[in-house]
Formats: structure tokens, sequence, C-alpha cells
């Protein structure tokens, strides 16, 4: 991995790490929501300082790049997160779903004990 990615993905990982700490502290988002990002954060981060792991990482999976390894990497990683939050997603709207539900049970029998 040459020096000019190593310096790139060390600024973007700290530069995330610090937008993701700042709107903890801003209470935009919870924290618990974020741990998967801060160790997202913090795992680029040990690959950008440690390039070791990703030359070790590439060998055993048989990449010939380490960098490919790199991407490939955290392409499997963004998408876990994009099939967690879709499980996410649709378990809130069958939630939602049956809360109207309930809601227009509740405001039908409102109109008849009226």
């Amino acid at each position: 991995m040459s020096l000019y990615l190593r310096l790139v993905l060390i600024v973007v990982s700290l530069l995330s790490f610090i937008f993701v700490v700042t709107n903890i502290r801003k209470s935009k988002v919870k924290m618990d929501t974020t741990f998967f990002w801060v160790a997202f954060s913090i795992f680029v981060l040990l690959l950008s300082i440690f390039p070791g792991i990703a030359d070790w990482g590439a060998k055993m999976v048989g990449i010939a790049a380490p960098l490919n390894f790199v991407f490939l990497l955290i392409i499997f990683l963004l998408l876990y997160k994009t099939f967690t939050l879709t499980i996410e997603i649709s378990r809130l709207q069958q939630k939602v779903e049956e809360l109207v539900q309930n809601l227009a049970v509740k405001d039908k029998e409102d109109e008849l004990t009226e």
C-alpha cells in the first residue's frame, strides 16, 4: 500500500471518527446505533497504520494486491451494514402498520361508544 493511500485512509478514518463522535455529543444520534461506525473507522485506521494486516489478509484469501483486499473488506462490511439496516427498516415498518391498525380500531371503538 502506498504512503499516499495510507495517509488518505488515516485522514478519512480520523475525520469519520470525529464526525460520529461530534454527532453523538450533539445528541443527533444514539450511542448504540453508531457503534458500527466507530468500530469501522477504527478498523480502517488500523489497516492504514499497519499495512501488514492487509498484506497478510490478501495472502490468506489469495488476492494479489493488499489494496484490493482492503477495498473488498470495506465493501463486505458496508454490505453487511446495509443488510442489517434493511432488516431494521422492515421491522419498523411492521410496527408502524400494527400501530396504525390498532389506532384505527381504537378510533372506531371510540366512535361507536359516543
